[in-house]
Formats: structure tokens, sequence, C-alpha cells
């Protein structure tokens, strides 16, 4: 009889036909001289005894983790992040099903850490906050599970926006947990707030009273003087929408004087026309509309004046919209709106007949804009490419020649496509003046002549 054969694949049931014993002796093998593997097993280890043994083993880690001043580079950081995503699915785990207000102080220490961890690394991908905005969303179920003492909970969660919060990752802390602090946990927060000295208005009282739902409170905090200030009025008035107050509202917006801070009024617009249009004045609602688009060219709330618009007159009005976009002067702003509208004929348009606007700085409008109009209008696209391609070389920028090049050989296979070169030169004729200016920049025309 032919011996019977086993699959080799990597899955739980195949490792289990090893064996206990065999599966130890590899686990064995495979930590040895790996730190990490060998604390995870122990972690296992202490799981099996219960929440109590867990729990010393994941305080151990988390005191050592903070006490360490050791930089985390890009490896390093991995690995943290891995045994931290350890720790929390065990404290959410095994632990707090057996012992949830051991949990709970665990789940806090693992929060507080966080400004130590953010000391010692640089978090460009934003991995360690999206760990630690995680860790937070979740203490709100350990919280339920152990039910504190309401005024317990205010000290601890106000001593960590105290202490660790350096790096804004507590801020959204109060509205993250107010369904789990309850009323009773969140008037506790606001007496422990006052208690500390808290001045009215902080940001901590005015999420409370958010979060309670306490637009007296809320509005309190402001005093006239503070409503000249756009934000503030803008935020005052929204809490007043949503209690049905919209006449006062709108005198909070009203009353703003920008007095040279025009920029400033975009943020009063939707207030302004939320209160309009309850208030039954939809005719000023659509003129504040009109005026947020010619002010900031904002989109939608020009799409929403159009949709407003009896039949007919909304194409009308579109086509002079759009007319009036092509031809504002913030070329920028223009492009980035018929690029969303979309309109990508208006789009190349303003791109050839404002060729000097571009000065190729702008790689996040410029990329994404030569790529939707690639495939219809490859002339306005080779033009925003080359205009990457020469601010790039001009200002000697090697660290972004690998795009450079890219762009330049996206430019050779579009030429191929287009017939008619006005207003640019053909591109033969522009990587000749290329290499006449930059011939010695060799690591750019190395790499695009690379295969």
């Amino acid at each position: 009889m032919a011996a019977r054969t086993m699959s080799t694949t990597l899955n739980a049931k195949n490792l289990e036909a090893l064996g206990a014993e065999r599966l130890a002796a590899l686990l064995l093998e495979l930590s040895e001289g790996n730190a990490a593997a060998k604390r995870r097993l122990r972690l296992a280890l202490a799981e099996g005894k219960g929440a109590e043994d867990a729990a010393r083993e994941v305080r151990k880690r988390l005191r050592a983790i903070d006490r360490s001043g050791t930089y985390l580079d890009s490896a390093k950081r991995k690995t943290l992040l891995t045994e931290l995503e350890g720790h929390l699915a065990t404290i959410c785990g095994s632990i707090r099903s057996d012992n949830p207000a051991l949990a709970l102080d665990l789940h806090w220490e693992l929060l507080e850490l966080s400004e130590g961890v953010f000391d010692r690394c640089y978090d460009g991908s934003g991995t360690i906050s999206t760990f630690f905005t995680k860790t937070l969303e979740v203490l709100g179920g350990t919280i339920k599970a152990a039910q504190p003492k309401p005024a317990t909970t205010a000290e601890r969660l106000l001593d960590a926006l105290e202490t660790c919060n350096g790096y804004g990752q507590l801020d959204e802390a109060v509205p993250v947990l107010a369904e789990a602090l309850g009323t009773d946990g969140l008037a506790a927060l606001r007496e422990e707030c006052v208690d500390r000295g808290a001045p009215e208005g902080s940001p901590v009282l005015l999420t409370i009273a958010d979060a309670l739902g306490d637009v007296e409170s809320f509005v309190a905090a402001f005093n006239a003087e503070d409503l000249q200030w756009p934000p503030n009025a803008a935020a005052v008035a929204s809490r007043l929408l949503k209690a049905g107050r919209a006449d006062e509202a709108l005198a909070v917006v009203n009353g703003v004087r920008l007095n040279g801070r025009e920029w400033m009024g975009s943020f009063l617009r939707d207030p302004r026309i939320e209160a309009l249009e309850v208030l039954g004045r939809h005719d000023d609602a659509q003129q504040e509309r009109w005026a947020s688009f010619r002010a900031d060219l904002n989109a939608r709330h020009l799409r929403d004046h159009l949709q407003r618009l009896p039949d007919f007159e909304d194409v009308e009005a579109e086509e002079n919209a759009l007319d009036l976009v092509q031809a504002d002067p913030d070329h920028r702003g223009a492009l980035r709106f018929l690029l969303a509208w979309p309109d990508l004929h208006r789009a190349s348009a303003l791109v050839l007949s404002q060729l000097d606007a571009w000065d190729g700085d702008d790689y996040g409008l410029y990329g994404p804009a030569a790529e939707q109009l690639e495939a219809n209008h490859p002339l306005a696209a080779t033009a925003l490419l080359r205009a990457m391609v020469s601010f790039t070389l001009e200002m000697g920028r090697p660290k972004r020649y690998r795009y450079a090049a890219q762009h330049l050989q996206r430019c050779a296979e579009l030429a191929g496509r287009i017939e008619h070169w006005e207003p640019l030169p053909h591109h033969v004729l522009f990587e000749a003046d290329l290499h006449l200016q930059h011939g010695r920049k060799y690591g750019f025309w190395e790499l695009v002549n690379a295969p």
C-alpha cells in the first residue's frame, strides 16, 4: 500500500496533526534569538493560568516600554506596534472577560504610554496614531464592562488629557467615550474640570457640553468679543441650529464684522444658509450660495444653487458659472474646481491658455490633473507634466528626479497622440532644450534612459 501523504499547506488543521510535543519543540526553535516571539509565548502561557497572570505579564511589558528611551526606527516601530496590538487584544479579550476592573486599569496604562512612544519615533505613516486611536475607541467597551464610579473615570481621563496628550492623540476622548461615560460620567467629568480650575470655554468643557447636548453652557462660554472670531461664531451658530433656534443662529453669524478678514467669511456661510432656509428665506439662501461660489469657488454651494433653479434655467446658469470659473484669477483654484466638477474640456482650455501659471511646484495638483486629462486632452496633460519636470531640474531637486523622469517618459508616450502642438513646442524640441540646459544632471538622465 502506498504511504499516506500529508499536505504541507500551512494551516491550523495540518499543524495540529504534528502533535503538541512536536509543535512545542518547533516553537522553541523558532523563538530562539527572537525576543518578541518569546514574549508572545510567555504571554500565551500566562493567559492560560488566568487573568491575574496575564495582566502581570502585560503590565511588566507596558512599563518596560514606557521606561525605554530607544529611538524607534521603521523596523523597531513595526515590531513594537505588533506587540502593542497583541497586548490590546489580550486586555480586551481574556483579561476583560475574567476581570473587567483589571482590564480597565491596563487599558488606561496602554493609552498613557502613548506619549513616550510618540516621543521616540517619527510617525509619518500614521500607524502609531491609528493604533492609539483604536485603543481609545475600544476603551468604551472596557469602561462598560468594568462599570467604575463616574468620579474615578473622570479623574483618570483628565489625568491622561493633562499629561499624555502632547501629540493630540486624546483630543477626541470625550466624544468617543461619551456613550460609555453616560450622563453621570459626563457630569462628573465636568465637575472635575471645574475643580481643577478649567476656565469657562476651555476645549474640554465645551466638548462635555456638546456631549450632554447642553447648548446653553456651550453658547454661554463665548462673549461678544469671542463671537467676532468667525470659527467661534460658526460653532455657536451650529449648536443653536441643532437646538431649533435659527433666528439666534442667524443673528450670531450676521453679527461678525470681518474687517479685512473676508477670507474667513467661508466659516459663516454654511450656518447662514441653513438658518435662512429654516426661516423660510429661500431667495436669500440662494443669494448666499451664489456669493459663496463666487468668493471661494465652492462647488457644493454652486450645485445646491443650481438644483434649486427652475427647469431649463439651471443649464444656462451652469454655463455662466463655469465661464466665471475659467476666468477666475485664482488659476489653481479654478483648475481644481473644473477637475472636480468635472469639466475636462474647460480644464484643458484653462491649462493651455495660462501656461505661465503652472510653476510645477504643486505636485499634489498637477500630477492627478495630468492623469485626468491625458485620455482626451493629452496636450494639456503634457503641459502640466512638463511644468513638473522643469521645476525639478531648475530648482535642483534630486530627490524628485525619479518622478521627473517618469513624467518626461510619459510626455514621450503622449506625444504620439498629439497632432497639433500649439501653444507648446514639440516633444523633441522640449527634450532637446532640457539636454541643453540640464545635460549635466546625470542622475536624472540615467533614470530617463534606464530600460
